[in-house]
């Protein structure tokens, strides 16, 4: 019985972690951003990072505005260089992700 209570709370804490939540997506818009416009690495180095952390989520980045948009989870996030560049990348929205919504009601009207 103990065993049963510590393996529930084990699978709620990584449940309720960040990387089943809206965190996802804005940890990796974040840490694009850094990697793409901070450290002025290329796509295909940032790109592998992003497979070796097994964050479930996906990125684009917009050289023009040095942002980078990530969708994962239901969510989409956007980073991007902050004005003073002292201060790196910062997070600059994070909402629900309409796209997935709407596929989400498609289904249950099939």
């Amino acid at each position: 019985m103990k065993n049963l209570i510590v393996l529930s709370l084990i699978a709620l804490v990584s449940a309720s972690s960040c990387k089943f939540s809206e965190a996802p997506s804005a940890g990796l818009a974040k840490e694009m951003c850094s990697c793409l416009f901070v450290a002025e690495q290329t796509e295909q180095y940032c790109r592998q990072v992003t497979r070796e952390s097994g964050i479930l989520a996906n990125w684009e980045a917009n050289y023009a505005k040095q942002q980078v948009v990530a969708r994962g989870m239901n969510y989409v996030s956007v980073a991007s260089m902050d004005e003073d560049s002292r201060f790196g990348c910062s997070i600059k929205t994070v909402n629900l992700d309409s796209d997935s919504q709407d596929k989400s009601n498609d289904w249950g009207n099939r």
